[in-house]
């Protein structure tokens, strides 16, 4: 009781909407007594179990399979960006994306219920993580994922179509991390403003 006492008092104090796990209440008691103290919890209808391991308060709203996906991966260590696929069917570099919730993560890949829907966790490489969330590299990760065999200049056209001038300094500047058959577009101004 006394573990569910603190925890309590711990979830009180947190906002509404913000999600938690059960790594960031192990310093209240064993691993044991919080997983029995969260669901007691749970049954007491205080907070909302939205994974195994991620909950938030009751009274807050559902949040996104993003953001759960985010705050199981983060318990780990771990960081997660969009996926590669669902970008480039946002910019309309394909037509079919990923068909359940899907992102990309720095580590193994893996996958978990929340609720009735399987989130997937896959492995993206390092040099892609390093492109980053900023518009110019999710378009630079989109044009990478189609690979080097489907990649036509029209799709560099496209996905840096609606980029502002400091986005696309920061493509050209990031070129480094990209394969060689895509950097080549963007090493230099002149390779790559006529597509702009």
């Amino acid at each position: 009781m006394y573990t569910t006492a603190l925890i309590r008092r711990h979830i009180s104090r947190l906002q509404l909407g913000r999600l938690f796990t059960t790594r960031d209440l192990l310093s209240y008691g064993r691993r044991a007594a919080v997983d029995k103290a969260l669901c007691r919890l749970v049954r007491m209808g205080l907070i909302i179990r939205l994974a195994r391991g991620v909950f938030m308060r009751e009274g807050s709203q559902i949040p996104s399979w993003f953001e759960i996906a985010r705050a199981k991966a983060e318990a780990f260590g771990k960081k997660i960006m969009r996926h590669c696929a669902d970008i480039a069917v946002e910019l309309g570099l394909v037509t079919k994306g990923n068909p359940l919730p899907t992102f990309g993560v720095a580590g193994r890949s893996s996958s978990f219920r929340a609720g009735d829907t399987v989130i997937h966790l896959k492995a993206i490489s390092p040099r892609k993580m390093q492109l980053g969330e900023s518009r110019a590299g999710q378009a630079a990760r989109a044009m990478w994922h189609l690979g080097s065999g489907n990649f036509m200049r029209q799709h560099a056209t496209i996905a840096a179509g609606d980029l502002l001038r400091g986005d696309r300094n920061e493509l050209r500047r990031s070129a480094f991390w990209m394969p060689a058959w895509l950097s080549c577009y963007f090493i230099t101004p002149r390779s790559w403003a006529p597509m702009l």
